[in-house]
């Protein structure tokens, strides 16, 4: 075997630290995501005020979405992923000291949350504006490698970031974020601190090629003004592949959030799940979410995009609907499991046919246009949630797999027309 056919298998050294930082940074994600619920549980079973936690998880895409990704397309793209893992560590290092010394308000928990949630917006888009930089688009080279064509290189990476946010999160940080609250408040957020720590430096480590749009491609840092912010909202609304996938991605962010807004009331109240094994509950959406990343590949190379992402939005959003009138662990385990594989699918080919379409000089502001919206009402969904919850927890899994599926119904023919790549 040659030395350029190893290669061409292979996505390179760059994207190797690059998916070091992404596994970091999903590590910190997983044992927030798991431990930051827990202690709300702690503090109150309002399910009104639990559902806060999440709106202020989402509501920094709302508000900031747009700005950050300007930053993200003015700045080195390294150094704004550094920064903002860097400041998140600094955060969750203080949360640590507070839950150790019995100082912790519900407010507080809200007000950190929202931290983590207003620097990831940085964070994400930095990550995503970086792979096609460092792999290459599919059917142009990354590193002075060629692509390989529908499911090709772009395909894999995204795919092999998805496994890892999966596995980070669900299989390794959310199970020992149980155990280990379950001990003591505190020590999830010492390891949620410290995966930040790790990413923020291999980010720094990343080639000079990550750090902005190629040569030629991008604008002067002066042209990044706040009139040229709406140029990510422009481009969606005038390209007509990615402004019907737009609308469905805010659609299911919304019906989404509104079906997992009192996720942790449901399992432990509802289901009758112990505190200690609450993480490992959620692992069954991480198995399937894992066989999605691993299968989207074949399948949108056999059944091409449109189709393959019809099926998940229809897998996920039945799904959801299992678990609400199901409520049975084992019912509720194998509900969250296609609906785990369902999510993982759809935001793979979702994130690739966007890398493919969009300037890489607009990258970081079509991400950010693309989440104001689409994660930005996941606090509206989320509050709509904790309202059905709080009369009952079962609500909001059905109202909100319902959603999803009908959506999926109505919108299926503009899935259908989605190009699948060169």
């Amino acid at each position: 075997m040659t030395v350029a056919a190893r290669e061409g298998r292979g996505l390179g050294p760059a994207f190797t630290r690059l998916w070091g930082a992404a596994l970091g940074s999903n590590l910190s994600d997983g044992f927030a995501a798991t431990a930051a619920p827990l202690l709300a549980a702690s503090l109150t079973r309002d399910p009104v005020v639990i559902s806060l936690v999440g709106v202020a998880q989402f509501l920094p895409w709302l508000l900031l979405g747009v700005p950050s990704g300007g930053v993200v397309d003015r700045f080195d793209r390294r150094r704004v992923a550094a920064v903002a893992c860097g400041v998140r560590a600094v955060v969750a290092a203080v949360v640590c000291v507070l839950v150790a010394t019995d100082h912790m308000a519900i407010a507080v928990l809200i007000a950190a949350v929202f931290v983590f949630g207003a620097f990831e917006t940085m964070a994400d888009g930095s990550v995503q504006a970086m792979v096609p930089s460092i792999v290459g688009r599919d059917g142009e080279g990354g590193d002075g490698v060629g692509g390989d064509g529908v499911g090709g290189r772009l395909v894999r990476a995204n795919s092999r970031i998805q496994a890892t946010e999966v596995v980070a999160q669900n299989f390794v940080a959310a199970p020992l974020a149980g155990v280990l609250f379950a001990v003591a408040a505190a020590l999830p957020f010492v390891l949620h601190s410290a995966g930040y720590v790790l990413a923020a430096v291999l980010a720094l480590m990343l080639p000079r090629s990550a750090a902005r749009p190629p040569r030629g491609a991008e604008e002067p840092k002066e042209k990044v003004t706040r009139r040229s912010l709406a140029e990510g909202f422009r481009f969606l609304a005038g390209h007509p592949v990615l402004r019907r996938l737009w609308t469905v991605s805010i659609l299911l962010a919304l019906f989404n959030a509104l079906a997992q807004a009192v996720f942790v009331l449901y399992v432990l109240d509802l289901l009758g799940v112990p505190t200690a094994v609450y993480g490992a509950f959620a692992m069954a959406a991480a198995v399937g979410a894992l066989l999605g990343a691993v299968v989207a590949p074949r399948l949108v190379r056999r059944f091409g995009r449109g189709p393959v992402m019809v099926a998940s939005v229809l897998l996920t959003g039945t799904s959801y609907a299992l678990c609400g009138f199901v409520p049975h662990a084992a019912a509720a385990g194998a509900g969250m499991l296609l609906v785990g594989a369902g999510v993982a699918t759809w935001n793979i080919v979702s994130v690739t046919v966007r890398q493919e379409l969009v300037p890489s000089r607009l990258l970081g502001r079509v991400h950010g246009a693309w989440r104001t919206l689409g994660w930005g009402l996941i606090p509206v969904g989320t509050f709509i949630g904790g309202l059905l919850g709080s009369t009952d927890l079962r609500l909001p899994f059905i109202v909100g797999g319902m959603g999803i599926a009908i959506a999926g119904l109505v919108v299926r023919r503009s899935l259908l027309v989605l190009p699948d790549g060169d």
